[in-house]
């Protein structure tokens, strides 16, 4: 009997990318060696521009799920219907001065093509991969003029107050949530019907796949609605505590030595046993 196709999500930092920032040699060959029984999807909150060389390196002719969900696009397939979400600039702009640039150190919002931030860190222009981006600096309320796919606020002190005065401005906005970072003085701000888990449902139904072969990987808060949504959903071994309760299953091993790798292994091995 033939295996049926899965539809396989993987996360990038934390899952699928080494310490290094890598895909190792041994996860490659196997994720390459599968792709044509399988379609393999890559879900990340990154932006299009700093994981599309993973996905050309894996040789993937699948959809990408990019900005945890905001933006969905194939592009090695041009009648691929590519979607995309953006937030009210309105609300980007009510959140700003409710939180208030007293509590605020950074903005950072973006599109494809522009990143605005309140300014300029060398630290945060690595982080958001900014080649051949337009950076636009300076108070948000008068610098942003269209609706971008992220926000992203770096408060000066992460304390239960500043928690609290975040949580306050978001409630405000009907659907609108906040996802802080772990213990960082991050905080990224997401409307609820948004998400990987949203996007890959709807790959599922258009790949025709079921979700009794769906399959996905991850490590942290913005993985939750693909973890949960998954039949079998694998958080990573390394990821936080806090992360582990949203998936059915822990990797035994981690991002570093080939988790993802050692799980299908196994999975498909059972198939194959229970044939």
């Amino acid at each position: 009997m033939v295996t049926p196709r899965h539809l396989i999500a993987l996360d990038l930092d934390g899952t699928l990318l080494n310490k290094q920032k890598k895909i190792s040699p041994t996860t490659l060959k196997y994720l390459r060696s599968i792709q044509s029984s399988h379609t393999i999807v890559l879900a990340t909150g990154r932006p299009y521009r700093s994981f599309i060389k993973y996905y050309l390196q894996l040789g993937l002719k699948s959809p990408m799920v990019c900005y945890n969900g905001a933006y969905v696009t194939n592009p090695t397939d041009p009648s691929f219907n590519t979607k995309s979400f953006s937030f009210p600039q309105d609300i980007v702009k009510a959140i700003y001065q409710d939180i208030g640039l007293a509590a605020i150190d950074n903005v950072m919002c973006e599109t494809n093509k522009d990143i605005w931030l309140l300014k300029e860190e060398k630290n945060l222009a690595s982080f958001f991969w900014h080649e051949n981006m337009n950076i636009i600096y300076g108070p948000i309320t008068e610098t942003l003029h269209e609706d971008p796919m992220t926000m992203i606020i770096r408060v000066k002190k992460r304390n239960k107050q500043a928690d609290e005065d975040v949580i306050k401005a978001v409630k405000k906005h009907k659907g609108l949530k906040v996802r802080f970072w772990g213990t960082s003085p991050f905080c990224e701000f997401y409307f609820g019907h948004i998400s990987k888990g949203s996007a890959l449902l709807e790959i599922l139904k258009t790949c025709k796949i079921s979700r009794q072969y769906f399959i996905s990987f991850g490590d942290a808060e913005n993985d939750k609605e693909m973890l949960e949504l998954a039949t079998h959903g694998f958080v990573m071994k390394n990821a936080e505590t806090p992360i582990k309760k949203y998936g059915k299953y822990i990797t035994k091993k981690d991002h570093h030595h080939d988790g993802i790798v050692d799980e299908l292994q196994r999975y498909f091995k059972r198939l194959s046993s229970d044939k």
